[in-house]
């Protein structure tokens, strides 16, 4: 792994700290990154951990807010809450990784991850 450019670990970067951008430029940024670059196994793999959490959060953020239309939804937004600062710490933690050259990947998700390459 002594050979992952800095261009490579900016991309890695990019992907999972993405949320940054507001709108869905956390879903845009590391699926643009994801397709562009799968001939490239660290950015590729980097890029579709980011991806698969960032549409996690994001369909459970749906789902509750949803629900919330019809009154249970309320209950669930302390959970949304603490998903939301979970992705926030792994996904830090997964740029850190990025930066140092070695691969990360986001607790309880990886069924979702095997089902997208």
């Amino acid at each position: 792994m002594n050979n992952i450019s800095g261009e490579q670990k900016l991309l890695a970067i990019i992907a999972h700290l993405s949320y940054f951008f507001g709108g869905l430029g956390f879903i845009i940024a590391p699926l643009l990154i994801y397709l562009l670059k799968k001939e490239d196994p660290f950015v590729c793999e980097h890029a579709r951990q980011a991806l698969v959490a960032h549409l996690a959060l994001l369909v459970a953020g749906l789902v509750v807010s949803l629900l919330c239309a019809i009154l249970i939804g309320f209950l669930l937004i302390p959970v949304l809450a603490v998903l939301a600062l979970i992705l926030v710490v792994t996904s830090l933690i997964a740029g850190l990784k990025a930066l140092n050259g070695e691969y990360y990947k986001y607790p309880l998700i990886q069924g979702l991850v095997a089902k997208l390459q």
